[in-house]
């Protein structure tokens, strides 16, 4: 933040600007039309803040009020006068001559701006009728005078007053009316007759403006009085005022703090939402994988358990076929003795019949020769049924005779 001065204080851009508006609304008659200081002034004020204060606030901090306006117009109006009547050559010079009353040239010595001034200033009455007036400025004539004035170079004041109160008019407008009609028209008053001198004449216009010099005297100090206890208001307005800035800016930085700190505690609490957020999640992911891990386990097990129940289911169907096959085996066993049982039975018997049919049929032939020659013939035939017996019985007995062709073996093997 850039400090901004003290007191107020006119800038060169605002006083050219100030002066240029006065100037025009002069020319044109403007402000010979308002009737009240504040329809004069307030269009300046206006247009001065407009060109500078509203454009550049850091270059231009003070923003002017019609009545800094009326106060600065009548100390220019003032130090023009002043610069005038500086300038204002001696009658004994002009007389007869022809010649200006005022050295215009000199005036720029004294002030820059001088001819600027003079084109919006040039009808305003003198203070003084000589430059005798002036060389008492900037001491205080006979004691008379609490207050004092300071001088300045080659003996032009400087009355540039710059204020920002309410009461900024009563520069020149708080007098009595008398007083004020001695600032408007003292130059009237001071204006003798064009005669020759003389000695009597001199002392008695001496005397009439010792008089007069020390009114105007004395109106400046009360002026200065007034303008000093305003500037003692005013620094103690200016003090008010600087406490209450500290106390806004204090108030500011406290404010700032305090924004500050909601602002980190909502950052704390934004991260630890977040990082609740991301727990939350990490513990989503976790549960989520350990479902898809028990998923997969339940899953494993499952298939676990039916290649178990697979390989149960054909061990036992193993198991029924190997025993069901043992049982046939055992029974394939059994009848194969039973079956060798029969035929050895049936074997005998059949001996046992050819033996008695033998005997019969030689006993019935009654011939021994006969039996004789028959006897090879049944001891072949005999032969040829224990081949045919034996055939049968290694057929029942042997491997290829279960696997076979023949039906009730292939059946009972099958069943």
């Amino acid at each position: 933040m850039t400090p901004q001065p003290r007191r107020k204080k006119w800038t060169e851009a605002e006083e050219r600007t100030l002066i240029d508006k006065y100037g025009e609304m002069s020319c044109d008659g403007t402000l010979s039309k308002m009737k009240t200081r504040e329809k004069k002034y307030k269009p300046i004020a206006l247009h001065v803040n407009s060109m500078h204060h509203v454009r550049d606030p850091v270059l231009y901090p003070w923003q002017w009020t019609w009545k800094d306006v009326s106060t600065k117009v009548q100390n220019m109006r003032h130090q023009y006068a002043l610069v005038k009547q500086k300038i204002k050559k001696q009658e004994s010079s002009i007389r007869g001559s022809g010649e200006e009353e005022f050295d215009w040239m000199e005036g720029i010595t004294h002030w820059s701006n001088f001819l600027r001034y003079k084109e919006v200033f040039g009808d305003v009455p003198l203070v003084f009728t000589s430059n005798d007036g002036l060389e008492g400025l900037g001491q205080v004539p006979e004691g008379d005078f609490v207050g004092g004035i300071d001088g300045v170079e080659n003996g032009v004041m400087d009355l540039e007053f710059d204020y920002d109160g309410e009461e900024g008019e009563e520069n020149y407008n708080g007098g009595t009316k008398t007083e004020v009609s001695l600032r408007e028209d003292a130059g009237a008053r001071f204006i003798c007759e064009d005669t020759e001198p003389n000695a009597a004449d001199m002392r008695k216009k001496r005397k009439v403006l010792k008089g007069l010099e020390k009114k105007a005297w004395g109106f400046l100090v009360n002026q200065l009085g007034h303008l000093r206890e305003m500037e003692s208001r005013f620094e103690q307005r200016e003090v008010e005022r600087e406490r209450e800035r500290q106390r806004r800016e204090h108030l500011q930085i406290e404010m700032e703090k305090e924004c500050e700190r909601k602002w980190e505690d909502m950052e704390k609490d934004r991260e630890v939402r977040e990082n609740n957020r991301e727990k939350l999640r990490r513990q989503w992911i976790q549960e989520w994988e350990a479902m898809e891990r028990e998923n997969e386990e339940r899953e494993r097990r499952r298939r676990e358990e039916e290649l178990m129940h697979e390989r149960e289911w054909e061990e036992r169907l193993n198991r029924r076929r190997s025993e069901w096959k043992k049982r046939m085996d055992e029974m394939l066993s059994q009848h194969r003795a039973e079956m060798g049982q029969i035929q050895a039975r049936i074997l005998h018997e059949q001996q046992n019949l050819t033996n008695q049919f033998l005997g019969i049929f030689s006993q019935w032939t009654g011939h021994p020769a006969g039996l004789s020659d028959h006897t090879g013939a049944s001891s072949h035939y005999i032969s040829q049924m224990m081949q045919n017996l034996h055939h049968v019985n290694a057929m029942v007995h042997g491997d290829a005779r279960v696997e076979g062709d023949n039906q009730e073996d292939q059946f009972i093997v099958d069943g």
